[in-house]
């Protein structure tokens, strides 16, 4: 096959994961070199390589055509709340604490994630795992935290009209686009009471500075990404017969 000589350059020691979620990319020395791909490479495949990446690229996309919820109208993801983002901080906070064997988040308080980690709806109808792929394409793994209500009340107040997140377990009324009332589990914020958190690693490392310079008493990393919980979850819903259902409801009050 005659292509024309494509040139790039490979960038060496750049870690771009998770900038795609908007974090700030710190800096790094790198070097490069530059290489030129034509057609001589593309008579050098492997007939067994591609006849074996074939078959693998046919199971997986047969995977990912299984359908393993449904719901009743399509589901989009905006801020600063959306039904999608609200079902997916409600389904965090109510099923999480069977991931992790430590009984003392046998309760958690509050589920965060990050929007840029919602990319795109879910459709209505059929929901394939192709579908929640496309949604949660990232690698972030379930994280639980214990941190006191001064903590977690610095971290809700620096929210505002343009920094949010999806939340579940909270609800926060502004006035003049700031904080004006943050109540959790329906009661104002206990400065000194120990509230614990599910979220997910980027948030808890200060993605999208959500958690930036907040300090926890404990932090429990898992090896679950968020991904694997959504489709355990929605797989559990749709042996139960339940339609998944999202809806805004007021937790995000702006005045």
């Amino acid at each position: 096959m005659n292509i024309k000589t494509v040139c790039f350059c490979i960038i060496l020691g750049i870690a771009t994961c998770g900038y795609a979620q908007n974090v700030s990319a710190p800096k790094y020395k790198y070097s490069y070199e530059m290489i030129c791909l034509d057609s001589t490479y593309d008579a050098k495949v492997d007939p067994k390589l591609a006849k074996y990446v074939a078959k693998k690229r046919a199971q997986l996309e047969k995977q990912m055509q299984v359908v393993i919820a449904h719901t009743e109208t399509e589901m989009e993801s905006f801020a600063p709340e959306s039904p999608l983002s609200n079902f997916l901080a409600d389904i965090l906070l109510e099923e999480s604490s069977k991931y992790i064997k430590d009984t003392a988040f046998a309760n958690i308080d509050v589920s965060m994630l990050n929007f840029g980690g919602i990319r795109t709806s879910m459709p209505g109808g059929d929901v394939t795992v192709g579908d929640i792929y496309r949604i949660t394409p990232f690698e972030n793994n379930l994280t639980y935290i214990v941190m006191k209500g001064g903590e977690l009340r610095k971290m809700f107040e620096r929210f505002n009209d343009k920094l949010n997140a999806p939340y579940s377990g909270v609800v926060i009324r502004y006035q003049n686009k700031k904080p004006a009332e943050i109540l959790v589990q329906g009661r104002p914020i206990d400065d000194s009471h120990l509230y614990k958190i599910v979220t997910l690693d980027f948030v808890s490392d200060g993605g999208d500075h959500l958690m930036e310079g907040i300090h926890y008493e404990r932090i429990e990393y898992t090896t679950m990404t968020f991904r694997e919980f959504l489709i355990a979850e929605l797989k559990a819903m749709s042996s139960r017969g339940e339609t998944v259902t999202g809806k805004k409801d007021g937790r995000a009050e702006f005045r």
